[in-house]
């Protein structure tokens, strides 16, 4: 028998947020009752949804504990940060409303940070699925995604590490604190935010293999906001203010680089598909955090020059 058992506690506490998702919560939390881990609970919290997800969840019983709240707080943070608050396991799994797990993910998991006692957070790869969850693709393939280990300045690159495949110690949560729900962050990257301020202090471990479904669509609030596709730069724009995370770290120097490695990235997708305004914006961006950026001023000018046209 587990120790967690003899406490009267589950051993990992999964965590789903969702809202208005009757067309996927149910693959997602059955994704979840299927593992092979035995020593569970699924902590949902619907948040005020109105096309049916809540009637679906509450259809669960007690294979689920389901948190109700009275209004929509528009942020994935207040969620998912409510429900691990919540949370009685040792471990903590996050699930998006959206995505789907494999059997072996949580007992794998566990496997590792029970071997790697000095890692507080672990992640799997994932496959990119479809609406219909078949696999499509690879979010981030092994050989791209940085290997164990201490790997600050990569998330400066790219958030590597995707929500649904994250297993935590709770602990963790007393050290660095909850995921951070102010905005830029509460609506673009609040887990990025929160996975740099655990890569300051601790190495991150990978399980290196897919454990986890990714499903892509455009219905979510990053789909939404034109702004932070492919990358989302009002994210860097907040982070260069904050010397807690990277002071000590990288240089300013290198937190400027980042921030207008990520506007040029979103210049060149936008000239790539005609948009010129959009192109144009991201130029601005990237000039005003480093007016000798000579990629933003090409930026700058082929998207004037067409908007002149």
């Amino acid at each position: 028998m587990p120790p967690s058992a003899i406490r009267g506690s589950p051993r990992v506490s999964v965590c789903i947020g969702a809202y208005n998702r009757k067309d996927t919560i149910r693959a997602c939390v059955d994704s979840a009752l299927a593992q092979t881990w035995p020593d569970r609970e699924i902590v949902v919290v619907d948040d005020a949804s109105t096309d049916g997800t809540r009637e679906i969840l509450q259809s669960y019983g007690d294979a689920i504990r389901l948190i109700l709240r009275d209004a929509n707080s528009g942020i994935c943070p207040i969620t998912r940060n409510q429900a691990a608050a919540a949370a009685k396991g040792e471990y903590v799994a996050f699930l998006d409303s959206d995505d789907v797990w494999y059997p072996e993910k949580l007992a794998k998991q566990v496997a590792f940070l029970d071997a790697h006692p000095e890692v507080p957070l672990c992640h799997t790869l994932c496959d990119v699925i479809d609406a219909q969850s078949r696999v499509v693709g690879v979010r981030h393939g092994l050989g791209v995604v940085p290997a164990m280990g201490r790997i600050f300045e990569r998330l400066l690159e790219h958030c590597w590490i995707t929500i649904s495949t994250v297993m935590v110690r709770k602990s963790l949560f007393d050290e660095v604190g909850w995921f951070n729900p102010e905005a830029p962050y509460g609506y673009l990257g609040e887990d990025h935010e929160f996975f740099l301020r655990v890569a300051r202090r601790h190495p991150i471990g990978l399980v290196p293999e897919a454990l986890a479904g990714f499903r892509k669509a455009g219905q979510g609030i990053t789909a939404k906001n034109w702004k932070a596709n492919p990358e989302p730069v009002p994210l860097f724009q907040a982070l260069l203010k904050r010397r807690d995370i990277w002071e000590g770290m990288v240089s300013r120097q290198r937190m400027v680089r980042a921030l207008t490695d990520k506007c040029s990235e979103n210049a060149y997708f936008y000239r790539a598909r005609c948009e010129w305004g959009r192109a144009a914006w991201f130029a601005r961006q990237a000039l005003k955090a480093d007016p000798r950026d000579a990629r933003a001023w090409r930026h700058w000018a082929a998207a004037g020059l067409r908007r002149d046209a």
